[in-house]
């Protein structure tokens, strides 16, 4: 059967070393430099996170406060391992990951320097975010709570060091890192790993004989592929824009084995 696409060959960032090779040529003009996307760079951080606190180091009173454990995530883009800060982090990283517009996520880029208040200062962003357009994003990773804390001094380096280190800076929070935005990244990039591309086709087969609409239950009913294997295929093919979560509201709830999906509409 024909007509269901393949997953683009992965794109990588290095912006480091602006060599140019055939077909790798998709650039981003604004005011920052610009940088190309081509060869594979590894998801290394710039600042190391320990894998454990030292609670001999740090003050009886603040133990509690701080988790002991990292978070640790496989880049499937660069297959590298990276721990993380928090398990906030993580799931940011994740729905990055599983964005079709990101070509590569690396922890703790840094320092970026400011001043502040007469003193030179420096930031070490918990992502740096490239994207298939070539543009690069800079995001602190922080509870809404203590969000203000790090606004100024973003606000600092937009209007100070920006330039030489990305095109823009964001804080984001668990108002952007929801939990449907995390199982819908998590389910996406699992499907990416588990794909078979004649289950793929199975399932779209099944949608198609159910008229392109119906639900999720019913489309994984077809005999032909199990009910874990199908669902790992209706994921590859959302993942690939052939299929949609028929929902107004698709990017805030989970989908279920009740939900709808379709066909998407050229």
């Amino acid at each position: 059967m024909t007509g269901l696409p393949r997953r683009p060959g992965t794109v990588f960032a290095e912006p480091d070393r602006p060599r140019k090779r055939p077909g790798s040529h998709r650039r981003y003009r604004g005011d920052a430099d610009i940088w190309e996307n081509i060869y594979p760079e590894p998801g290394k951080s710039d600042r190391n996170i320990a894998i454990r606190n030292r609670p001999d180091l740090i003050p009886v009173e603040e133990r509690k406060s701080i988790v002991s454990n990292r978070v640790q995530i496989v880049d499937p883009l660069s297959n590298t391992s990276m721990w993380l800060e928090s398990d906030l982090e993580g799931a940011a990283m994740a729905i990055f990951l599983a964005h079709p517009a990101v070509v590569a996520v690396r922890p703790q880029f840094g320092p970026v320097p400011f001043e502040k208040d007469g003193r030179r200062r420096q930031h070490y962003f918990d992502l740096r975010v490239d994207y298939r357009s070539g543009a690069r994003g800079l995001f602190a990773i922080r509870n809404s709570e203590t969000a203000a804390e790090v606004d100024a001094d973003l606000e600092l380096i937009r209007a100070q060091s920006l330039r030489r280190f990305g095109h823009f800076v964001k804080t984001l929070t668990e108002q952007e890192i929801t939990k449907a935005a995390v199982y819908r990244a998590n389910s996406i990039l699992r499907a990416r790993v588990m794909n078979n591309e004649k289950n793929n086709r199975a399932i779209l087969d099944a949608l198609r004989r159910l008229g392109g609409r119906a639900r999720v239950y019913d489309v994984l009913a077809t005999p032909d592929v199990v009910f874990s294997h199908g669902w790992d295929a209706l994921w590859a093919l959302i993942d690939r824009g052939v299929v949609v979560h028929d929902h107004p509201k698709h990017s805030e709830i989970n989908l279920e084995r009740h939900s709808w999906v379709r066909l998407k509409r050229n």
